[in-house]
């Protein structure tokens, strides 16, 4: 391995554990995928506000609408949600 790989993974491993301790990521198992036909509103979990504010974030940065969710984790109708209830605030 050549030194600047080795520089290099050490970064983002540094990198992953702020984001960590950021997010407050927990242990909890990955919750099994429901097909979008079967969804209802009841079962859509609020948005936390850490994400609410990372979309908002990213879309002032001049993002896509599918770049927002990809980096997010949320689907294009939950960002497309975020933003338009910031723009109701009119915040």
């Amino acid at each position: 391995m050549t030194l600047t790989y080795m520089q290099d993974i050490y970064q983002l491993k540094k990198k992953v554990k702020i984001l960590e301790e950021e997010f407050v990521i927990q242990d909890d198992p990955v919750p099994s995928v429901k097909d979008q036909s079967t969804v209802t509103p009841n079962d859509i979990e609020p948005i936390h506000e850490i994400l609410k504010s990372q979309v908002l974030s990213l879309y002032s940065q001049g993002l896509t609408l599918d770049q927002i969710a990809r980096q997010s984790s949320l689907t294009k109708e939950q960002t497309i949600s975020v933003i338009e209830q910031q723009r109701l605030r009119g915040e």
